[in-house]
């Protein structure tokens, strides 16, 4: 996504009256039910990666929907998981609590590693190996309950790299 679209998308998204151009490489699914807090271009990319990420489990309609958002390796509050089928299987067990328990998404914040680190003190030893300066952190709130995804780039692209709660 060009750089102007970035910037009109998030400004249409955040109220704004700059609306975004119809000059995307590709297909981007965005739902407006939980509103958008990023600072930066990076934040913005990174939020719409854990938003779609995060409907996609809600929904459950096709989780499988999800896995070219998330990393080859994936941890799950402290197993990691490898393979695609392998992390199939794992998130359409978390899309189905999550449908039993009718979570909706309320919002989703962005921190950089050293925010979140400052705010929360460091990540619990569960998630070794996920977490780092380079990395960011999706602070997503239910209507009951909350989740935290970890975000790593992969090439040009933010993935998830780690789910906890």
């Amino acid at each position: 996504m060009r750089h102007s679209s970035c910037c009109a998308l998030r400004s249409a998204l955040q109220g704004g009256s700059a609306a975004p151009r119809a000059c995307f490489a590709g297909l981007l699914l965005i739902t407006s039910a939980a509103p958008v807090h990023a600072d930066n271009d990076r934040e913005f990319m990174a939020q719409l990666v854990a938003r779609t990420f995060f409907h996609a489990l809600l929904d459950g309609a096709d989780v499988k929907a999800a896995l070219p958002l998330c990393a080859p390796r994936v941890n799950l509050d402290g197993l990691w998981v490898e393979g695609r089928e392998e992390l199939a299987r794992h998130l359409e067990l978390m899309s189905l609590r999550a449908r039993q328990h009718g979570l909706r998404l309320k919002k989703i914040v962005i921190l950089s590693h050293a925010e979140a680190v400052r705010r929360y003190g460091p990540p619990p030893e569960r998630l070794r190996g996920a977490t780092g300066p380079t990395r960011l952190v999706a602070l997503a709130r239910f209507n009951v309950q909350g989740a935290v995804a970890i975000l790593g780039r992969t090439g040009a692209f933010w993935k998830i790299v780690a789910i906890t709660d």
